[in-house]
């Protein structure tokens, strides 16, 4: 069953349930409506009638017979219990009824009364013509209601269907890139800024972000592929020179191509990870990891400021990718540093960690350094070391940014510690 279909079952039903109990109520309402009214003609003809009696040995007894007196209604009677029998006044046809006060219903007349003495007198009429009224209301009704439904049916279905139409032209849009692959196409909004315009809003927003992805995912293909043919073709052409003439200087540079590309496709392994979440967290004391990452990478010239706590900490990270995020940071510095490379991480709440270098600082965009395979002009390394730290660090909660130094490039990254982790 459609949408279109249930949205008109469910407002017809509604419509159904309402005017049922609408009319249902509009009979009592009507009927009650009536019904005092006509209380209120009796009350008011029994005060009338009271100059019409007279007392003759202390008992009450009508002055007139027939007709009653101008001022009057016509089709009203008048009756008088007494121990000794009834008298009647005006339209009074024979009439089984106990005499009572109050008003109350006797077969199809309606009657009011009060007690005078011993007796009773009662102004009566017929409630015929209610009851031909109220009978013509439900006849009225009960033609009108299965009319109404009907009418309901059909506006609920094409309100529906203009309701949903937006959504029918969003489906057939989303069908078509689907087939197409065309993620960057939006989907039609609609002109009056609803609930559906958001909905299209949103589903266009997070296709915009789908084709950023899928572009990037793209861009980093074809970068990737290009990256690894470079050392593989010059792998290739040493291993052939050494294979021709057995040279240990082209066998050395065989076994570099071969490292660098070892390095290469373990950034890339670890870029993924870090990038689709796929961690693997420990608690471990992040003081220790710094210490192994910075264990074996020196330059000459280049003094090393490691500052780490000297009580051990714990955080909840992945180590191995905290490893590589230090060594690439500290990889990247000591590549521009001059004299002095400093190394400082900080433990609680919220992890710190810092790395300065004395070198000339950045001269390109920070938005672009962290982009993958990006080289600046005097960058030598694979374009991925600082975007692997920023992946690292965005996996983890975490974010990076880039400070201007004393003299240099200060890289500060900040995530969530043992306290957050826990």
């Amino acid at each position: 069953m459609s949408l279109r279909l249930r949205l008109t079952l469910f407002y017809t039903l509604l419509t159904a349930l309402v005017l049922g109990f609408s009319g249902l109520a509009l009979h009592f309402l009507l009927k009650w409506s009536l019904y005092s009214g006509l209380d209120a003609t009796l009350q008011a003809t029994l005060a009338l009638a009271r100059p019409l009696l007279q007392e003759e040995d202390g008992q009450p007894t009508l002055l007139q017979k027939g007709e009653l007196p101008p001022g009057l209604p016509r089709d009203t009677g008048l009756y008088l219990f007494r121990p000794q029998g009834v008298e009647r006044l005006g339209y009074t046809p024979e009439a089984q009824v106990t005499p009572k006060e109050g008003c109350f219903s006797a077969k199809e007349w309606r009657f009011c009364g009060v007690r005078l003495g011993e007796g009773f007198l009662l102004a009566g009429r017929s409630q015929e013509p209610l009851e031909d009224g109220l009978h013509r209301f439900d006849l009225a009704f009960a033609i009108l209601y299965p009319l109404a439904l009907l009418l309901g049916l059909g506006l609920g279905f094409l309100l529906a269907q203009k309701a949903l139409a937006p959504i029918g032209r969003m489906t057939e849009a989303a069908l078509e890139q689907a087939e197409s692959e065309a993620y960057a196409v939006q989907l039609p909004e609609p002109r009056i800024k609803d609930e559906l315009w958001r909905l299209a809003r949103a589903q266009n927003l997070l296709l915009a972000r789908l084709s950023g992805t899928v572009e990037r995912e793209r861009r980093f293909a074809k970068a990737a592929a290009h990256e690894l043919r470079t050392p593989l073709s010059a792998l290739i052409g040493r291993l052939e020179q050494a294979m021709e003439g057995s040279e240990r200087g082209a066998m050395e540079k065989a076994y570099q191509a071969a490292m660098d590309l070892w390095a290469l496709v373990e950034r890339l392994l670890q870029f993924t990870r870090a990038e689709r979440g796929f961690l693997e967290k420990e608690r471990v004391d992040p003081g220790a990891l710094v210490l192994e990452a910075v264990e074996g990478l020196r330059r000459p010239g280049v003094d090393l400021d490691l500052q780490v706590p000297e009580a051990p900490c714990e955080a909840l990270i992945d180590p191995t990718l905290f490893r590589a995020m230090v060594r690439n940071l500290l990889d990247n510095a000591l590549r521009f540093a001059r004299t002095r490379v400093r190394v400082s991480l900080l433990c609680g709440p919220r992890l710190r960690l810092e790395v300065e270098d004395d070198g000339p600082g950045l001269e390109e965009p920070q938005e672009r350094i962290f982009e993958p395979f990006y080289r600046g002009r005097a960058s030598r390394g694979t374009g991925l070391g600082l975007a692997l730290v920023k992946a690292v660090a965005e996996a983890h909660g975490g974010r990076i940014r880039v400070e201007r130094g004393r003299t240099g490039a200060r890289f500060v990254v900040e995530m969530p510690g043992g306290a957050e982790q826990g």
